[in-house]
């Protein structure tokens, strides 16, 4: 059963590796989700955009990403003035971007993709969990605000919001014909 097994996902990655080497990423999905404390009540809230653009090489194994922060919307506009005025400074630092090689992890389509991840200015090494199937892209990591010198008050209005991000993205890779 495992000779299978792995026959199958050989047979798998070597196919969609050997026919198209490099895709491209136009508006994928973003979205972070922290929580809060407000009133001593603990809460989540998110932010998504469809800023995401980028390449995967599958001949080299890389990939480079950026997301125009701009596109990133919590769906309460005062919040999404504070965060992009305030703490994102996206009139400064208007993109994020996130660059790197893959590694298969031997489970099927599932990858690891660690590299440089850009924001506000700085730049920090960090590894998501992704998978790559077919002509689609998903992948989770955290980020903390902190890493990028984002700083946020410990008390901000009425509560206090967690410095540490849990990031995903969705994205549909389009095939780039030679």
């Amino acid at each position: 059963m495992r000779k299978v097994t792995f026959l199958l996902l050989f047979t798998f990655l070597t196919s969609f590796w050997c026919f198209a080497q490099t895709y491209t990423i136009k508006n994928g999905s973003a979205k972070f989700t922290t929580s809060a404390e407000t009133f001593g009540v603990d809460s989540q809230f998110e932010g998504v955009g469809n800023g995401l653009n980028g390449t995967i090489n599958l001949t080299d194994s890389t990939f480079n990403f950026t997301f125009d922060l701009i596109k990133l919307q919590t769906g309460i506009k005062l919040r999404d003035n504070h965060m992009h005025e305030d703490y994102l400074e996206t009139e400064t630092y208007p993109k994020a971007s996130f660059s790197g090689k893959l590694k298969a992890t031997g489970k099927f389509g599932e990858v690891l993709a660690t590299g440089d991840f850009s924001m506000h200015g700085n730049k920090k090494k960090v590894t998501a969990t992704g998978s790559l199937l077919s002509n689609r892209l998903k992948a989770t990591w955290k980020l903390n605000l902190k890493d990028f010198k984002i700083e946020i008050p410990e008390k901000f209005m009425i509560g206090k919001i967690s410095e540490i991000l849990s990031m995903s993205v969705d994205a549909v890779l389009i095939e780039e014909k030679r």
